[in-house]
């Protein structure tokens, strides 16, 4: 759960720019069960990890994809319909350009859970 958490962060706070379509998610990036929840203006920042001092100096998100491999799910927060394609394909294990963060998780997940029996 921990980890989920950190890489939910760490997706929310990277700021979602623009997915790299080019470079294909890891061959045995899982199939995640993917939920989607429109939230408010404010409840997206909370569950995306901005503060208000962030939301003045950056600027707000417009939504955010939070995975959890413990639970094989995606949750995805919006504020806006118009992400929803770009935080899907984070739930597929596409990464933001000159990012490996999803895969770097991924990796970091199997290693930890090589004997867990699923």
């Amino acid at each position: 759960m921990k980890r989920a958490v950190i890489a939910a962060a760490v997706l929310a706070l990277a700021g979602c720019t623009v997915v790299n379509e080019h470079r294909a998610p890891p061959a045995d990036w899982p199939q995640l069960e993917v939920t989607v929840e429109e939230t408010g203006f404010w409840e997206t920042q909370e569950k995306c990890g901005r503060n208000v001092a962030e939301v003045i100096l950056i600027g707000p998100m417009l939504g955010c994809a939070y995975i959890n491999f413990d639970e094989m799910r995606c949750r995805i927060y919006l504020w806006l319909n118009n992400v929803l394609a770009h935080e899907l394909l984070h739930c597929r294990g596409y990464d933001h350009y000159g990012s490996s963060d999803l895969r770097d998780y991924w990796e970091t997940w199997k290693k930890e859970n090589q004997n867990v029996q699923r």
